[in-house]
């Protein structure tokens, strides 16, 4: 495995100390060879194997995802910097709020330039990538569109754009008249915590505006539909904690759902080639 260190960042934008957790995989060292290219992961405290003794479903197991893929063909493995959220999740996470305006800056102005100064990879914009899932995943799309000359892809998992009634589609998506010249994932499962779709229709929605602008799935643009429902016993040697397991065969708005998902938008992102 590579190395995995944390870090606390003095936030004079947002007023507050912010950690990040950061995931360099195997034999990339600053100054050495190539720069990597860069991802900024959402809700970073889910993200890592670290956490998965503490979490209910798991970590999204990202570190192990970009190690294992990293010995592929095709894949250009990136350095993971996953940002913790805060108190004021759902609001910093929208992108039709002030707090998102200062979350945005945040990244913009002090994580982007923290990458190349302190950790010694700077952020090429022609390779640095988004993702999160659920608020975290239209967090993701939400930078990207408004910043398509900082970021260069987004993967966004159940994300939630049935927010205030879709509003974002709406208000924000539906008017846009030019594709801005990024790369766009977007997947859902059926089912979520309310018995309700995952936030499927939502991200039906927002797939019709993409279409619209000018993507092209399979080039531009990938999205698939989680149809797995795992059974108790096919869960037993997850990493699903006994008590949740019976809740993980049924709520797919789960880590360990997102885990299995992880290696499709990886490769749509850092595909050697795309």
């Amino acid at each position: 495995m590579g190395d995995f260190s944390i870090h606390q960042i003095e936030s004079g934008i947002l007023g507050r100390k912010r950690k990040l957790r950061v995931y360099t995989p195997s034999g990339i060292r600053p100054g050495k060879g190539a720069a990597p290219p860069l991802l900024l992961q959402q809700d970073g405290q889910l993200a890592f194997t670290s956490r998965d003794e503490q979490l209910r479903f798991g970590s999204w197991g990202l570190d192990e995802w970009i190690e294992r893929l990293a010995g592929t063909h095709g894949f250009d493995a990136p350095v993971a910097v996953g940002i913790d959220n805060s108190p004021k999740r759902r609001q910093e996470y929208f992108p039709m709020t002030p707090e998102f305006d200062l979350y945005e800056s945040f990244i913009l102005e002090e994580v982007l330039p923290w990458t190349g100064e302190t950790l010694g990879f700077p952020a090429d914009p022609a390779r640095t990538m988004l993702m999160g899932s659920s608020m975290g995943g239209i967090a993701s799309f939400g930078l990207l569109f408004r910043n398509p000359d900082r970021f260069a892809g987004a993967a966004c998992l159940s994300p939630w754009f049935e927010f205030e009634k879709n509003r974002y589609v709406r208000e924000v998506l539906r008017p846009m008249e030019h594709k801005p010249p990024v790369r766009v994932y977007m997947d859902s499962g059926l089912r979520d915590w309310r018995q309700l779709d995952d936030g499927h229709r939502g991200m039906l929605l927002a797939r019709l505006e993409l279409l619209r602008l000018g993507f092209r799935e399979g080039e531009d643009f990938d999205w698939t539909v989680d149809t797995h429902f795992p059974t108790v016993e096919g869960l037993k040697d997850s990493l699903v904690k006994p008590e949740f397991r019976e809740t993980a065969t049924w709520n797919q708005h789960t880590e360990h759902h997102w885990r299995r998902r992880l290696e499709r938008p990886l490769r749509f992102l850092f595909g050697k080639g795309t």
